[in-house]
């Protein structure tokens, strides 16, 4: 009995020392991470320490509740989690400059990823595939491809300045609800998201295709600037935000035939192959319409109701603007302004409308001014500073 008395209480004490051993951990080498390897389900975060060098295996680990995170972590070479399903936080990483593999094969459900400056990260070996995912920004790493992220939802979706990045296929991809933004991505990236039905903001920055056949509704902006493709097609989208195509060399054509609301601006500059803007089922455009270039032909016949202003100036003289002036004072709120045959056509804030002018990166925003797209080029710029820092490390 006396021996028992003693016993009993020893095994309630290591089980106290085991749960507390599940928590939060802190890696600096490989024996802190065996010392886990116990834990099924980790309740905490695991933070790599940034003196951590060499391959690490998080065994036994099935699911985290907190992160995965490791800031600076510039010897680290590869990370395998080989059971690892579920981490119900952040999946941060951040200057591992030298990380060249992520293996985690049941890896399905993230809270979000945040990864920044993995320079040498050229692929995922995710076999099952993240299709539960909220935030994922992907900045200056070496990726090829997004294989492995199989997301249906998200929210914000922004993947910038990695330059080997080819091309992208979220097949799963339906919804977004915060912003989509590709930019600094290899000049000729190819983008296909087959199934994306509705979102919120999306922007594209030197890509060479896009691919959205199922898009339907945006509530916030669509944008481009400086892309490569010829045609932008979306068949099946009846309204958005802010609609901008500025600065995009090589585009000709853009259908988008069942588009009836444009709920803000509508911006349409410095395209010069563009020849041709037909919108027949365009109805109503809550902001300004500015549209400036070497276009001779526009179809808007579907219009009742421009809330904005309406400036549209072309050097084609061959262009004419009797339809516009003959809805002016019934369709037309704001200031009116139509120029068929111009040498020098600009946009309603005097900016050159074709790309032998000075550069724009405006976009006409609901109230029918003109805003710059700065913020998102400021990150743009600092990111691609940090990568080319981490290449050299």
């Amino acid at each position: 009995m006396s021996f028992a008395k003693y016993l009993l209480p020893a095994l309630a004490a290591s089980q106290v020392a085991f749960a507390a051993s599940c928590g939060d951990t802190t890696i600096e080498n490989q024996s802190d991470a065996d010392g886990i390897a116990s834990c099924s389900k980790l309740n905490g975060d695991i933070t790599i320490a940034k003196s951590y060098s060499g391959s690490l295996s998080l065994a036994g680990v099935k699911t985290i509740s907190g992160s995965i995170i490791c800031n600076g972590g510039e010897n680290v070479t590869d990370i395998t989690a080989a059971s690892l399903t579920s981490v119900g936080d952040a999946f941060n990483l951040e200057g591992l400059t030298r990380l060249t593999q992520l293996a985690f094969a049941e890896l399905t459900s993230v809270g979000s990823i945040k990864w920044n400056a993995l320079p040498k990260l050229q692929s995922l070996n995710f076999d099952k595939g993240v299709t539960e995912a909220g935030d994922v920004i992907i900045q200056n790493t070496g990726l090829t491809s997004l294989d492995g992220i199989s997301l249906k939802t998200v929210n914000q979706f922004e993947i910038e300045n990695n330059r080997d990045l080819q091309k992208i296929n979220i097949n799963n991809l339906q919804n977004a609800t915060d912003l989509i933004n590709f930019s600094g991505n290899f000049d000729a990236l190819e983008i296909e998201l087959p199934n994306l039905g509705t979102g919120t903001n999306m922007t594209f920055r030197n890509i060479s295709s896009i691919s959205v056949p199922s898009l339907e509704k945006l509530t916030g902006q669509l944008g481009f600037w400086g892309t490569e493709f010829t045609t932008f097609s979306a068949p099946n989208l009846t309204s958005t935000g802010d609609l901008v195509f500025n600065d995009n060399s090589k585009l000709s054509n853009i259908s988008m035939p069942v588009l009836t609301k444009v709920d803000g601006g509508f911006t349409i500059a410095r395209n010069d192959k563009l020849q041709t803007i037909d919108l027949p089922k365009l109805e109503k455009v809550t902001g300004a319409i500015d549209f400036s270039g070497k276009f001779n032909t526009v179809d808007l016949d579907g219009l009742t109701d421009v809330e904005g202003g309406f400036n549209l100036q072309s050097t084609d003289g061959t262009f004419n603007c009797t339809h516009f002036q003959s809805i002016r004072k019934t369709v037309i709120k704001g200031t009116y302004h139509c120029d068929a045959n111009t040498t020098n056509p600009t946009t309603s804030n005097g900016k050159s409308g074709t790309s032998s002018g000075s550069s724009s990166t405006s976009s006409a925003t609901s109230s029918g001014a003109a805003v710059a797209n700065g913020a998102s080029m400021a990150v743009t710029g600092v990111a691609a500073f940090f990568y080319a820092v981490a290449q050299l490390l």
